[in-house]
C-alpha cells in the first residue's frame, strides 16, 4: 500500500468548506497536524487521512441535509486552482474533460472518472473509494461532487449546460427537499443510482470554450507536470513509512527510531521530510492503526483485547479512545454497523 497525497495548495477551498459547516478550523488543524503556514502551497502536502478527517468532519457538523448541493452549486473552474483553469483554457469541452481526467490527482486522487458516449447521449460518471475513506460515502459527498461537476460546465461554458439527467448514488430525500435538486439541476434526477453521474448530448462536447487561451493553457500543463512529479516524490518517504508501520504491526509499539533506521535516515531526518509533505509521523501511524482496525472489526471473531494489543495500547480503553477520535464511534458500534457481531 501507498499513501496518496495532496497539495496544500487545495486547503483554501476546503477551509470554505469547513467554515461553512462552522467548525473551529484552529483546533481541528492542530488535531489533524496541519501546519497552516502551508495553506494554498502547491509544494506542501495533505494526506489523504487529514483530508477524510477534515471533510467527514466538516459533513457531520452541518445539519442542512442539503448541504453538498448548496456547496457544489456554488463553484467555478476558479476554486478548482491549477486544475481548474487547465480545464477552462483548453480549446473544447472535451478537451478540458481530457485535462480532467490526465490532472485529476491534483486534487481528488480518491475519485475515479469515466465518459460514455451512446445514442448521441454523453454521460460522465464518477466513483469513489467509500471503504477507504469515510466522507466519499455520504450523501453530502454524492449531492457536493455531482453538483460541483454541473457548476464547473456552467463556468467553463459561461453559460447554461443543458442536462438530460442527473444520477445520484444515494436515496432519494424527502419530498421538501426534491425541489432544491429540480431548481438547481433543470432535469431529471434518479436516485439510488448504481453510479453518481450526469447525462448531456454528445454534441456539447464541441463546443469551443470562450476562455480557450492554448499559449496559457500549454504553460499551465507544465506547471500541472512539475506538481504532478512533486507528489510522486513526496509520496515514496510516506508510502515507505507506512509499509514500515504495516510490518511492524504487532511487534509491540511503532517508533519513529525503528521506522527511521529501516530508512536509513535518522529520526530527524525522517521527521523534517515528512513535514516537507505535509504530514506527520504520529499522523501515518494513527492512519496505519486506524485501516487494520476497521478491517479486523469487520470480522465475527475479532477480540478488542487482542487488537488493542496488536496495535501497541496498553489496554482496551486506550484503544476504545482512540478509535473513537479516528472513526467518530466506539469500536463496538462500528463492528455492529459493518457485519461483525
Amino acid at each position: 500500500m501507498t499513501t496518496t497525497l495532496l497539495p496544500a495548495s487545495i486547503l483554501p477551498g476546503l477551509l470554505e468548506v469547513s467554515l461553512r459547516s462552522q467548525q473551529d478550523i484552529p483546533a481541528l488543524f492542530e488535531r489533524l497536524g496541519i501546519d497552516v503556514d502551508i495553506v494554498g502551497r502547491s509544494d506542501r502536502f495533505i494526506s489523504l487521512a487529514q483530508l477524510d478527517e477534515l471533510l467527514f468532519s466538516a459533513f457531520m457538523e452541518s445539519d442542512d441535509p442539503l448541504f453538498g448541493l448548496r456547496i457544489g452549486a456554488d463553484n467555478h473552474y476558479g476554486n478548482l486552482d491549477l486544475l481548474g483553469n487547465l480545464m477552462a483554457t483548453a480549446e473544447t469541452l472535451e478537451a478540458g474533460l481530457a485535462m480532467l481526467f490526465r490532472y485529476k490527482d491534483l486534487l481528488v486522487p480518491y475519485l475515479h472518472f469515466q465518459l460514455t458516449l451512446d445514442n448521441g447521449l454523453a454521460t460522465l460518471a464518477v466513483e469513489s473509494d467509500g471503504k477507504a475513506l469515510r466522507f466519499t460515502g455520504t450523501r453530502v459527498h454524492n449531492d457536493l461532487v455531482v453538483a460541483t461537476m454541473v457548476a464547473i460546465g456552467r463556468s467553463m461554458l459561461a453559460s447554461a449546460m443543458p442536462l438530460e439527467e442527473v444520477l445520484l448514488a444515494h436515496a432519494r430525500p424527502d419530498e421538501d427537499d426534491l425541489a432544491s435538486y429540480q431548481r438547481f439541476f433543470q432535469c431529471p434526477v434518479r436516485f439510488s443510482a448504481p453510479a453518481n453521474a450526469v447525462v448531456f448530448p454528445q454534441s456539447l462536447l464541441e463546443t469551443p470554450l470562450p476562455r480557450a487561451f492554448p499559449k496559457y493553457h500549454e504553460r499551465l500543463k507544465r506547471s500541472a507536470d512539475q506538481v504532478m512529479s512533486g507528489l510522486s516524490r513526496a509520496e515514496g518517504v510516506a508510502g515507505k513509512v507506512l509499509l514500515r508501520m504495516q510490518s511492524q504491526l504487532g511487534q509491540g509499539e511503532i517508533t519513529i527510531d525503528v521506522v527511521a533506521a529501516s530508512l536509513a535516515m535518522s529520526p530527524r531526518t525522517l521527521q523534517r521530510r515528512l513535514k516537507e509533505e505535509g504530514t506527520r509521523f504520529a499522523t501515518l501511524r494513527d492512519q496505519v492503526k486506524h485501516r487494520h482496525a476497521c478491517e479486523m472489526l469487520a470480522g465475527s471473531d475479532c477480540d478488542m483485547g487482542v487488537l488493542a494489543q496488536r496495535l501497541g495500547f496498553s489496554d482496551t480503553a486506550n484503544f476504545y479512545h482512540a478509535f473513537k477520535r479516528w472513526q467518530g464511534c466506539a469500536p463496538g458500534e462500528y463492528r455492529r454497523r459493518n457485519g461483525g457481531g
